[in-house]
C-alpha cells in the first residue's frame, strides 16, 4: 500500500511540475530583448550583455538580430531566476 502511495505521489508531483514548467514557458518571451531582462532584474543593459557572452553559447543562447542583442528563453530564465527582484510565488 505504501507503494501505490508514493506512486501517487510521484506522480501528481511530476504532473505539477509539468504544469508550472509550462506557465513559466507562458509567462517569459521566447526571444527576450536585452532592454526588457534590464527593465524586469534592475540590472544595466551591459551587465545582462556581458552575462550573456561570458555564460551563453553565441547563436544558440543569444543572438543580435537588427543590431539589438536577444536572449534565448533558456537564457531569460536563468538571468531572471538570478535575479534579486525576481519572485517566484
Amino acid at each position: 500500500m505504501n507503494t501505490i502511495s508514493n506512486t501517487t505521489e510521484y506522480l501528481e508531483l511530476k504532473g505539477m511540475l509539468s504544469e508550472l514548467k509550462r506557465m513559466i514557458k507562458m509567462l517569459i518571451p521566447q526571444k527576450a530583448s536585452v532592454s526588457y531582462l534590464s527593465e524586469t532584474t534592475g540590472k544595466s543593459r551591459q551587465s545582462i550583455r556581458q552575462f550573456l557572452i561570458n555564460n551563453f553559447e553565441p547563436e544558440v543562447d543569444y543572438y543580435i538580430d537588427g543590431g539589438k542583442m536577444y536572449a534565448s528563453q533558456k537564457a531569460a530564465i536563468t538571468i531572471l531566476m538570478r535575479s534579486s527582484k525576481w519572485v517566484i510565488f
